[in-house]
């Protein structure tokens, strides 16, 4: 009997989008099947570190610019939608091309609009069936262009769960549902594995841990705004730039590290040491660090909207307290999460089973 394979391409939009495929993928290999991943840059680096038994093909991703000033950020990405639309083309024909050779048994798409196969079994991945724009009709448009667009596919995955106290909030509410197959998946961690990390989790303890990936130009401003506030306060403190292919990016100070990069099982260390997190509040940041039950400080990226909205909505719940960029003050941010009660989500977690009992249900 032929082996099953798979073949997953995550979006290039930052780092998330490509650790959220690390155990979709691991689950997969359980499963039996071989597993081909399409991508390239810092998503290729990062994967091929914590998928070693996976095989890699070259495709090349989206390209998305951000700029230093947030009021320009949503025309800077509507200018860039010739060059989007031309990705997307360029890779439905890749994959095309790609699967005369192949002949996967199934395509994985983490929001790539332009992988699938009209042929073939094509699951398309995301938590944003309902996009937050700054504009209700540029919203309104996009729900109406994904509903048609995902009929190329057969099911739509949602790294969520469907419960009113769900991780992402209006981002997978709709006011229409997909007529595809729908599966909510629970939520999805690299990270956390109860057989291997320690409990002791005060060991060395930091004040915090700064994770601070994402696109530039505001990636840097953000890391030097951290790392200039925690070394004048001396603080004990660790960041990770979310550089991995920037190997001589360290620097190491008395009180403070900083990491182009950090395995999977290396960065749960890290996160258990610090009293505090702070990130952007990208959606998978906040899924891997949900078992670990830290305080959790959000700074969105500027003019981002998605972790503008998520921000709010983890601050609603009292999930996480949140700052705009332009105004954080390091000292007040610390002190705020230290006098905050926080509460923590609730979410079942993606399995293997649950994997397998959908793939037998998915439509072919």
């Amino acid at each position: 009997m032929n082996q099953r394979t798979v073949c997953i391409s995550p979006l290039d939009w930052g780092l998330g989008h490509a650790t959220r495929c690390i155990p979709i993928a691991l689950s997969f290999q359980e499963l039996g099947y071989k597993v081909y991943i399409a991508t390239d840059g810092y998503q290729e680096a990062i994967l091929k570190e914590a998928l070693p038994g996976v095989h890699f093909l070259k495709l090349k991703g989206y390209g998305i610019r951000y700029t230093k000033r947030k009021s320009l950020l949503f025309f800077l990405l509507l200018w860039q939608v010739p060059k989007i639309i031309a990705r997307i083309t360029s890779e439905y024909f890749w994959l095309k091309k790609i699967q005369q050779q192949y002949n996967f048994d199934l395509i994985v798409s983490d929001n790539r609009f332009g992988f699938f196969h009209k042929r073939t079994p094509s699951v398309f991945i995301t938590h944003q069936l309902n996009l937050q724009t700054p504009f209700t009709f540029t919203s309104s448009l996009y729900q109406i262009i994904l509903s048609k667009w995902l009929q190329h596919f057969k099911a739509c995955w949602i790294p969520d769960t469907e419960e009113a106290s769900n991780l992402s909030g209006a981002l997978i509410r709709p006011k229409h549902k997909p007529s595809i197959a729908l599966w909510y998946m629970g939520y999805l961690s690299r990270l956390y594995n109860k057989e291997t990390i320690s409990n002791e989790s005060n060991k060395n303890e930091i004040e915090f841990l700064g994770i601070v990936s994402g696109p530039e130009p505001q990636r840097t401003l953000f890391e030097n705004q951290i790392w200039k506030a925690g070394n004048e306060a001396g603080i004990s403190f660790v960041m990770i730039a979310g550089l991995p292919n920037q190997k001589l990016y360290n620097k190491i100070t008395p009180n403070s590290a900083l990491y182009h990069h950090l395995s999977g099982s290396e960065l749960a260390k890290q996160i258990q040491r610090a009293k505090y997190i702070i990130c952007r509040g990208g959606y998978t940041s906040l899924m891997e660090l949900i078992p670990f039950h830290k305080k959790l400080i959000l700074v969105p990226t500027p003019g981002q909207t998605e972790q503008m909205y998520l921000a709010k909505y983890w601050s609603d719940q009292n999930w996480a307290i949140s700052f705009d960029q332009s105004t954080f003050n390091l000292t007040k941010a610390l002190q705020q999460a230290a006098n905050t009660e926080y509460a923590w989500p609730h979410c079942n977690e993606f399995s293997t089973d649950a994997l397998a009992a959908t793939l037998k249900a998915l439509p072919l």
